[in-house]
């Protein structure tokens, strides 16, 4: 596990360094993802791995077929992608008395996020497009038709965290020189809302006081949410 601290302040570095991963600091502010991710993907490349699972930190990846690296195994040589449903959990008044995140919001979208994720066959010259939602091989490679694999996101977990996240995201953008203004434009746009109206955008898309009952949001209907608590040990 390759982990890239980029200048964390709230307790991550000291449990990482104690965790058998590889720590890489990445002082720079810019969100220059698609060259910081493709220069750890080459990282792990020439550490010998097989396959990278391009994750983020509110991210668990899981097969129903079991084990991740075996569903990865499985594919012939000629697939580069394993593409990954992508699902999105909700904060809602039903959530556990927990702490752990991952653990207290066990309720998600029933529908996919437009875009997948993937995992991608370790080769020199492989790009991580920014987003890291896809890859690009130097020779186009085959990829899985269906997501093969599924991935629980916990995006937005409570008002002060997603004012933090915000902030952050508008930040690096801003430092990120060179970069086209519509790259990041949901956070360059949510950056310039003061904290109260960033707190009334998670209350109005990102929490549910019944997850079990339909709503309408701005004219957009919006189907009950499904139970399906993010698989831990």
């Amino acid at each position: 596990v390759i982990v890239a601290d980029n200048g964390s302040t709230d307790g991550t570095r000291e449990i990482l360094e104690g965790l058998p991963v590889e720590l890489v600091d990445d002082p720079e502010v810019g969100y220059f993802q698609s060259r910081k991710m493709t220069a750890l993907a080459e990282r792990a490349r020439k550490g010998g791995a097989d396959w990278l699972v391009l994750f983020d930190a509110d991210e668990i990846w899981c097969s129903q077929y079991g084990r991740l690296g075996d569903m990865l195994e499985a594919h012939t040589p000629d697939y580069g992608l394993v593409t990954a449903a992508l699902f999105d959990h909700v904060a809602t008044g039903f959530d556990l008395d927990e702490p752990d995140p991952v653990r207290r919001i066990g309720w998600r979208r029933r529908d996919p996020l437009p875009l997948p994720k993937v995992a991608a066959r370790a080769v020199e010259g492989l790009v991580i497009e920014q987003g890291n939602h896809w890859a690009r091989h130097p020779v186009p490679a085959r990829f899985t038709p269906e997501p093969a694999l599924i991935v629980h996101h916990l995006p937005y977990r409570s008002v002060e965290q997603i004012i933090r996240k915000v902030r952050n995201g508008a930040q690096a953008y801003a430092a990120a020189d060179g970069l086209p203004e519509e790259t990041g434009a949901h956070w360059r746009q949510w950056g310039r809302l003061s904290d109260e109206e960033l707190g009334d955008v998670m209350r109005k898309w990102f929490w549910r006081a019944d997850p079990t009952v339909p709503v309408n949001i701005d004219g957009e209907h919006q189907p009950p949410l499904f139970y399906d608590p993010a698989p831990l040990p």
